[in-house]
């Protein structure tokens, strides 16, 4: 009998961190979807302000960054898992989408005809991207704790129900614009 109620413990718990590792990796998506564009400017403006890039055609590079951005958002877990393999301890307790970006520099950007140099330890570089990313995250859930505190004023909206969903994301629309992953302009 004992093990019997051990293993609907240890059940609970496994359905318990899947569900928050999928509320996770959601609301870091709905990140990169909504933020996109400013992660891509923030990105290019200090990779190559605090020289970390060295290039003598700005506006190539930039674009090779936000192919990285796209593809890291469209990537599998196995390939994207499989991509950061090289670096993932490079820091402890690092920020997976700061170091496929840092792996992307490495790995592709420094490749790119119009780079002349990379400079910095791949540490240094990790560190620069991911102050960007952490920067705009900052004040992203800042926005989703506004939204999420003015949904839960609303007594006829239940959390997890479809129309809670539904005005969420009329909520995350009206303040920070339509998502910009599958952006044709970019």
């Amino acid at each position: 009998m004992k093990s019997f109620d051990n293993d609907k413990v240890h059940n609970k718990l496994i359905n318990r961190l899947d569900r928050q590792e999928k509320q996770q990796a959601f609301q870091q998506d709905r990140f990169f979807k909504f933020k996109l564009t400013e992660i891509h400017a923030g990105l290019s403006q200090a990779l190559i302000m605090e020289k970390i890039i060295e290039t003598d055609n700005a506006a190539a590079v930039s674009d090779s960054l936000l192919k990285g951005l796209k593809q890291m958002l469209k990537t599998n877990e196995f390939d994207f898992k499989y991509f950061i393999a090289p670096i993932r301890q490079l820091v402890p307790r690092p920020n997976i989408f700061s170091l496929y970006i840092t792996q992307y520099i490495l790995e592709i950007i420094m490749n790119d005809p119009h780079v002349i140099d990379i400079y910095g330890a791949d540490e240094d570089i990790y560190k620069v991207v991911n102050r960007v990313i952490s920067n705009i995250n900052m004040k992203f859930e800042k926005t989703e704790e506004k939204i999420v505190d003015q949904l839960s004023r609303n007594k006829s909206l239940v959390p997890g129900s479809r129309d809670y969903d539904i005005a969420l994301d009329q909520l995350f629309r009206k303040a920070m614009g339509e998502p910009q992953g599958n952006n044709p302009q970019h």
